[in-house]
């Protein structure tokens, strides 16, 4: 890629995260946490695209509009919180802190007097 299509291709990311940006600062708290995992994404690879395109992937995506979107969007399609993934990890994370019982070191248990549930 030749230095001007590559600092074309940094310009354009850095604009498409400008506008991005301006979009999140017009949310509001909720709005901006239900957007969370999203958000994550589009820094991400607003700070990763540009170092880690090939020329021939930068010449490709400057044909969008927007390839911040295109390449945000999918990552998220990738590597976001798809349900099957989930329940498999998290039913291994489950099962590793039972198992190991390295919580019960790390974090502050509650006592009998301030615990809420009841059991049996």
């Amino acid at each position: 890629m030749s230095d001007i299509t590559k600092e074309q291709f940094r310009q354009k990311i850095e604009n498409c995260y400008g506008d991005y940006y301006n979009q999140w600062m017009q949310l509001s708290a909720t709005e901006l946490i239900q957007k969370a995992e999203e958000i994550a994404a589009v820094q991400l690879m607003a700070k990763e695209l540009p170092q880690q395109v090939s020329n021939e992937q930068a010449e490709y995506l400057l044909q969008f509009k927007n390839p911040l979107e295109v390449v945000s969007d999918g990552w998220l399609s990738e590597n976001s919180s798809d349900v099957s993934v989930i329940d498999e990890a998290l039913d291994h994370v489950l099962w590793r802190l039972i198992d190991t019982g390295d919580a019960e070191e790390l974090y502050e248990m509650e006592t009998q007097e301030n615990d809420g549930l009841q059991m049996g």
